[in-house]
């Protein structure tokens, strides 16, 4: 796939379905549920997390304690012209999706 297939040319988040879609420049559009996208931030502290096997832990990789829920206010925002940036209602925030990351990463 070409940097220019990866090029979102439409980003809707939407509250109400709970659910970010990206039209690519290739045509394909990919949806991506909210527990998913939450599930996959890439930002370290979620990635330790994922790949914590200390035995002391009280949560098990993939069993994070999370909100799945976007800020109504607030929800998203673009971080130059390659990623997206969402704002969870819990509060977490540090997580940058570049586009070459979610086209990847579509479910």
């Amino acid at each position: 796939m070409t940097p220019e297939q990866k090029r979102a040319t439409n980003i809707e988040v939407d509250i109400k379905k709970n659910e970010l879609r990206i039209s690519w420049a290739d045509g394909v559009t990919s949806r991506y549920p909210f527990p998913y996208l939450r599930k996959i931030c890439p930002c370290a502290t979620c990635n330790e997390q994922r790949n914590n096997t200390d035995p002391l832990r009280v949560l098990g990789p993939g069993q994070m304690a999370i909100s799945t829920s976007l800020e109504s206010a607030h929800p998203a925002e673009l971080v130059g012209n390659y990623a997206l940036q969402f704002f969870w209602d819990d509060g977490h925030r540090t997580g940058i999706y570049t586009f070459e990351f979610l086209r990847n990463s579509a479910p």
